[in-house]
């Protein structure tokens, strides 16, 4: 995967993550999950590049007959042994050698092994996923997960932390950016115009490193555009291209067509005033195979849920509404694709306005995810209406996003009554600079990463 400017690897977050693993000895197989496309293999070549240790690299996505390395005896000198000769590689030795299974979720057993490497302790090895998360579609495979024997790390597309280190900004300096929110200081103005016109260039391009690679060489995004339509097509059409291990489709025709259609519909919804996702809306068969549809995505990363409410009051687990929610994409590329280079172009001129609603909120949600929070949100059909409520600090906290700046009359409401509502607190994300007011922060979007340091 293209992934170097200049010959240049592209830092990311689960850089300092693998270093830490690395610094604990590699006590355990490292397991790496997340949605395809988003860095996962380039990231374990740099660590092992900047470790100086051999990549072995194994594909069970290009190369589905390496499984039967793994189909016998799991004792590692015989796994060894026969990665050596199917590979023709020279004897392997223990000191320098990073084994990589890469798409391990279609070599169960390979992941089984990570027990025997964890317990035989002389060989690193990672594995990484995209489908990691999924259940019950391959009815054939009943191999067990190693429970207690692995180390996950969980990867998403690049955050705008991680954009403005792409652009050249060096940590020292996102850090200090950081500062300004965690120090309630209002940033200089021209810092603040600078970043606003940073994060729309990240609106419109989105996460996905291949993407922000072509935009930052060519600074054009039309070009950027075809690479997110590229990998969107890629990912719809992986559905169909699913195999188990004897080489035979997952799903069946019907199957992945309700998929690709809850794909689809996924930015529709968004578009609509109150956002919830209809699963009813979904073609084609029986509402439990609609709500499977919509599982199977959230479990490949491809989607995520935010819940309604009964109330906005900690914990949220208990007060969740297992059927109203929200789906959102697991980058906001996917929704730039939805909607075409005409929204694109307007979101990077600074047009704000009508429609865009939707652009924003996915991107405040893509934000809070990507800082560590599970955002949930709170509507009533009284049209009392929340964007997301998170836990921050310990406290119920309501979150406003708006493409401009706006009121928040229905946050006003609920803070007023904590007799109805419990105490909860505000973040409003917006075109604002940081300020703090009781129980009231605003804050620009291009400092939503600051709310996870």
């Amino acid at each position: 995967m293209e992934k170097e400017i200049n010959g240049l690897y592209l830092p990311r977050k689960i850089d300092d993550e693998l270093d830490n693993w690395s610094k604990d000895g590699f006590k355990y197989p490292a397991l790496i999950v997340g949605i395809r496309q988003c860095g996962k293999t380039e990231s374990v070549r740099e660590f092992a590049r900047r470790n100086g240790l051999e990549l072995i690299e194994i594909n069970f996505w290009n190369n589905p007959e390496y499984c039967h390395i793994f189909s016998e005896l799991l004792t590692v000198d015989s796994l060894v042994e026969k990665i050596s000769l199917t590979l023709g590689r020279r004897e392997i030795g223990p000191q320098n050698t990073l084994f990589l299974f890469d798409e391990i979720q279609e070599c169960p057993r390979a992941r089984l092994s990570f027990k025997n490497f964890a317990q035989d302790g002389r060989y690193r090895v990672v594995g990484s996923g995209s489908y990691l998360g999924i259940n019950g579609y391959d009815i054939k495979d009943s191999t067990p997960a190693p429970t207690g024997y692995e180390t996950v790390f969980r990867m998403n597309t690049m955050d705008f932390e991680e954009f403005l280190w792409a652009k050249g900004y060096d940590k020292r300096q996102t850090l200090r950016l950081a500062d300004y929110f965690l120090k309630k200081e209002t940033v200089p103005q021209s810092i603040h115009i600078a970043l606003k016109n940073v994060f729309l260039e990240y609106a419109c391009v989105g996460g996905f490193p291949k993407v922000v690679v072509k935009y930052i060489s060519t600074k054009n995004l039309l070009a950027a555009l075809s690479i997110i339509n590229d990998t969107v097509f890629d990912m719809k059409t992986d559905f169909g291209r699913r195999k188990d291990k004897n080489g035979n489709p997952v799903f069946k025709a019907a199957e992945g067509s309700r998929i690709q259609n809850a794909f689809e519909l996924m930015p529709t919804f968004l578009a609509k005033e109150n956002k919830r996702f209809v699963v009813s809306k979904i073609s084609y068969g029986s509402s439990h195979e609609k709500a499977d549809s919509v599982e199977y995505l959230r479990q490949a990363h491809i989607v995520y849920k935010a819940h309604n409410l009964e109330t906005p009051s900690l914990p949220f687990a208990g007060y969740k509404i297992v059927s109203s929610f929200k789906l959102f994409p697991a980058d906001t590329g996917i929704i730039m694709s939805a909607y075409g280079i005409d929204t694109v172009r307007a979101i990077a001129a600074g047009d704000l306005g009508q429609g865009k609603g939707a652009i924003y909120e996915a991107l405040a949600f893509d934000g809070l995810r990507k800082a560590g929070f599970e955002p949930y949100y709170f509507a009533k059909d009284t049209g009392l209406e929340i964007d997301f409520v998170i836990c921050y600090k310990g406290y119920s906290t309501l979150v406003e996003a708006k493409a401009k700046t706006g009121n928040a009359k229905s946050s006003r409401t609920v803070m007023s009554h904590p007799e109805h509502y419990g105490p909860t607190k505000l973040i409003k994300i917006g075109d604002y600079n940081v300020s703090e007011n009781g129980d009231i922060i605003t804050i620009p979007y291009y400092l939503i990463f600051a709310l996870g340091k």
